[in-house]
């Protein structure tokens, strides 16, 4: 009795199977598909697609998806653009990542829920960044429920007690007309200030996100008054489904910046546009002397990202991408918008992404 010898393995990753049982298979399969009915076909067909969607949903979950609902710097209010503002969305869990003029529409235009959000983190206080606060600590008190939390820098807790204080009004003119009393608004938010770390720190985390501060540069030219004490800014580095996400909100040039971006997948970064803010300043300020435009650019220069300072940071950092955001000024007002990314991709080998109102980017 003579035994068939196999044929060779196909390779050496795969396992041993006859190539004639291959054939055997793939014409039985082939022979089965023929016979089916074209709607059982439709079926299968419409059962993988519905397949692949929920598995890239569950994915995107699993990463979350930064949302930049408003990119435009203020403290201005432009047509174009609603002011800085992101929602970082992990799962039905949102958190905010500045609140500027606008927030609350600009979620509902992408269709998040207010009441998802558990947390607000604020970069620093100018009002582009942080307008919105106040709005969205009543809106949580009426529509969400637990305990929001707002994280910041120094003056935080003060700006939430103030707000809790302001809306004491607003709160009894919204008493219930049916069902349970709704806690409180000081009931609902909890602030907590991250100071200024040299590092980056963890200053939250719960059970789909960290997060970690770094103090930055932002108020780097003297005041022309007194002030108390000098503000502090910060910028944010999250973990999130394995990914990294850095965010900066305003900053000069610094190396801190490096290390809240190192092996980030995106880097979400501010950027100024100095010779396109120059001929701005020209048009509105005619017959100014040219010394007090020369120190609003200087100010802008120092207090925040030009194009070749971000891509600096970004290749030093081996960023995977780059996501311009919070424009100063609009796109729409400058004559050639490569001159925001033109000095980046001297530097950064990586992506670079400009981004609109309501983009999405999965890490």
């Amino acid at each position: 009795m003579n035994t068939p010898t196999p044929d060779p393995p196909i390779g050496n990753e795969e396992l041993l199977i006859p190539r004639t049982m291959i054939l055997k298979r793939t014409f039985i399969l082939i022979h089965w598909a023929l016979g089916m009915s074209l709607v059982h076909k439709i079926a299968l067909l419409v059962g993988a697609l519905v397949c692949s969607v929920a598995n890239t949903k569950a994915q995107e979950n699993a990463l979350g998806q930064w949302v930049t609902l408003g990119t435009s710097g203020g403290p201005p209010v432009h047509v174009e653009r609603s002011q800085i503002a992101n929602a970082l969305v992990v799962g039905d869990a949102i958190y905010l990542f500045d609140a500027g003029d606008g927030v609350r529409r600009q979620m509902a235009f992408a269709g998040l829920p207010e009441a998802r959000i558990k947390a607000i983190f604020l970069s620093h206080h100018h009002p582009d960044h942080n307008a919105d606060v106040g709005p969205v600590m009543i809106s949580h008190q009426t529509f969400g429920s637990g305990v929001m939390s707002v994280i910041g820098p120094e003056g935080t807790s003060t700006l939430v007690a103030g707000l809790v204080q302001a809306n004491q009004p607003t709160e009894l003119a919204s008493f219930p007309t049916g069902g349970p009393k709704r806690p409180s608004v000081a009931q609902s938010v909890h602030a907590i200030e991250t100071g200024s770390p040299a590092v980056p720190v963890v200053v939250f985390r719960d059970e789909n996100i960290e997060v970690e501060a770094i103090g930055v540069p932002h108020f780097q030219v003297a005041p022309s008054v007194a002030l108390p004490r000098m503000p502090q800014a910060v910028a944010y580095r999250i973990r999130v489904g394995g990914k990294i996400i850095a965010y900066s909100g305003d900053s000069g040039p610094t190396d801190q910046l490096v290390a809240v971006a190192r092996d980030a997948d995106l880097f979400v970064t501010e950027v100024v546009e100095p010779a396109a803010i120059a001929r701005q300043l020209s048009a509105l300020m005619v017959g100014a002397p040219a010394a007090a435009r020369e120190s609003i650019i200087n100010g802008m220069t120092h207090n925040h990202l030009v194009p070749g300072e971000i891509g600096r940071i970004a290749q030093a950092a081996k960023v995977k991408k780059v996501v311009l955001t919070h424009f100063v000024p609009s796109p729409e007002a400058v004559d050639n918008i490569e001159n925001f990314t033109r000095d980046i991709h001297r530097q950064f080998n990586g992506d670079v992404v400009l981004a609109n109102d309501l983009d999405r980017f999965t890490p």
